[in-house]
């Protein structure tokens, strides 16, 4: 007695060792999935483009030098009237060497500056929105493959329970068969029976075993043992809302800001048609490597201006390509918008048909129970055949199938729904 209930209690612990629970799959494949890290990857780089574009504000700093050999001497700086006087020396060299450091900055670009900066933000926030939208979905997909898993789990359990319950019934058709109460054909029909149940249990430990494969897949985890079973509660008085605001949810959000985006991009081309203007300034010395390193310094400082008269329609092309694509973004949020009222009804309805199966399936099956007890009392008395028993328990066993199959649907729907309206996560 002591043996089995250690026996029994090493079998529990590695039960409880090494199952795996719904949250820690979830928190395994956003860790590990490479969809999750690569929109990191994508944020980070749209950041980095922002910097950039932020410091084309403030211009560059350069330092420069050069080194050129003449074949005639030339000038260390440029000559000018008080160089020319009797008294005055010019310095010159057939080497000359100048190192110096220039400062150039754009004063004015028809707002074009502004506007890449406003872009990259953009840019930023729906990639940020993209993937808590892909974080989302691959939450559902999670879930919605661990609830297969625990649907075959507890098909697996349950044809288990009416494999033992035929072959009980095996057990007593064989001792009837000795004292002649029972036929031969009964029991071979019992056996049979056994037979196919044991055939469509390795069926269904077949696809609980692609199941986890698919799981460990998809949340990188090592190993998948089993599953552990999750509260299922069904609300009768569920009423998913149907009047949710699509403008708050992030997919909607994605859609405007493509349409901000668009806007953004057509000023941004408008202002190549303003004057630029820029600020440029030079401070530095040529030197006279041939004469003990005589130098001049020279600094300047200007302004250039650059304005396009005429580019052959050039920037009015690209203008109408960035509406083009402004309007293409408007009529893609009008589509998501009808495809989204869509699954969103098809998601409620999901639910509702889920749950009116469970209440069917609870009414039948205390039905069926009981007609199974009444045919096993009628066949024990020898009045019914076993035909009529086998009937009524598989009557039963399929019913009871159907009660597992309808509660996770149930559960699937809901998890679809909070999917849907972007609750998954939060959840």
């Amino acid at each position: 007695m002591n043996i089995f209930k250690i026996l029994t209690f090493t079998l529990l612990l590695n039960s409880v060792l090494y199952s795996i629970t719904i949250n820690e799959l979830i928190t395994n494949g956003l860790d590990k999935s490479s969809i999750i890290h690569k929109n990191r990857l994508d944020t980070k780089l749209i950041e980095a483009k922002k910097k950039e574009s932020i410091a084309n504000r403030f211009g560059e700093i350069d330092m420069v030098g050069s080194y050129t050999h003449y074949n005639l001497p030339r000038t260390l700086a440029p000559i000018v009237p008080s160089s020319l006087s009797p008294n005055s020396s010019i310095e010159t060299t057939q080497d000359l060497f100048t190192t110096a450091i220039q400062y150039a900055i754009p004063l004015f670009t028809g707002g074009a500056l502004e506007q890449q900066i406003a872009i990259d933000q953009l840019s930023k926030t729906m990639a940020q929105r993209k993937s808590k939208l892909s974080r989302e979905e691959l939450i559902y997909n999670i879930r919605s493959l661990y609830l297969s898993g625990l649907s075959l789990q507890d098909l697996i359990s349950s044809q288990n329970s009416y494999i033992k319950a035929l072959e009980s019934l095996k057990d007593t058709i064989s001792k009837g068969l000795l004292f002649g109460k029972k036929a031969k054909i009964d029991l071979i029909k019992a056996e049979n029976s056994i037979e196919e149940s044991k055939g469509r249990l390795a069926q269904i430990e077949s696809s609980l075993k692609m199941i986890k494969s698919t799981l460990i897949a998809t949340t990188h985890i090592d190993h998948i043992d089993y599953l552990e079973p999750i509260s299922v509660d069904i609300n009768q008085n569920i009423t998913p809302s149907k009047k949710e605001d699509l403008n708050s949810l992030d997919r909607f959000k994605l859609q405007d800001l493509e349409i901000d985006k668009g806007n953004k991009i057509i000023s941004k081309i408008k202002s190549s048609k303003k004057p630029q203007v820029a600020l440029n300034s030079y401070v530095g010395y040529n030197y006279d490597i041939d004469n003990s390193l005589n130098k001049e310094r020279l600094w300047q400082i200007g302004l250039n201006l650059k304005w396009n008269i005429f580019d052959f329609d050039k920037t009015s092309a690209k203008i109408e390509q960035a509406k083009i694509a402004r309007l293409q973004a408007i009529v893609q949020k009008e589509a998501t918008t009808e495809g989204f009222k869509k699954l969103l009804a098809n998601a409620t309805n999901k639910i509702e048909t889920a749950l009116a199966n469970y209440n069917t399936n609870i009414s039948t099956i205390n039905l069926l129970k009981e007609s199974q007890n009444i045919e096993e009392a009628r066949y024990s008395a020898g009045v019914s055949t076993l035909n009529d028993l086998l009937l009524a328990k598989a009557k039963t066993k399929l019913a009871k199938s159907r009660l597992i199959e309808s509660q996770y649907n149930y559960q699937n729907g809901i998890y679809y729904l909070e999917y849907l309206l972007e609750k998954g996560e939060k959840r």
